[in-house]
């Protein structure tokens, strides 16, 4: 088992599991639902993403060249482009304004 000391309160190892073993249930397959919302990404792209790595961490990390070897160099692109495209913080909810029903143990 890893040991994760980020220093945040909840460390990041939800990203570590499986993106769909069966077992992992919900959680699994909204990571699926997540690889499915990349935009330009068909359904093959997102099988293949989910037999090429085990875990959403490992493929946020993956470079655009390991991508490419697995779904293509032009989903490779897209799929780095959305990545590393700086967030909008003016697009952030305030912390208030956060619904918790995604969360079944944050309330």
């Amino acid at each position: 088992m890893r040991s994760y000391n980020t220093g945040m309160r909840n460390a990041s190892w939800e990203l570590e599991l499986p993106l769909d073993d069966g077992s992992a249930g919900d959680m699994a397959r909204r990571r699926l639902d997540h690889l499915r919302t990349l935009p330009g990404i068909d359904p093959q792209v997102v099988v293949r993403l989910a037999r090429s790595y085990r875990s959403l961490a490992a493929l946020y990390a993956a470079s655009e060249a390991e991508l490419s070897s697995h779904i293509g160099r032009v989903a490779a692109a897209r799929v780095r482009w959305f990545l590393d495209a700086p967030l909008d913080t003016r697009l952030a909810a305030e912390p208030a304004a956060i619904s918790t029903s995604h969360f079944p143990h944050a309330a």
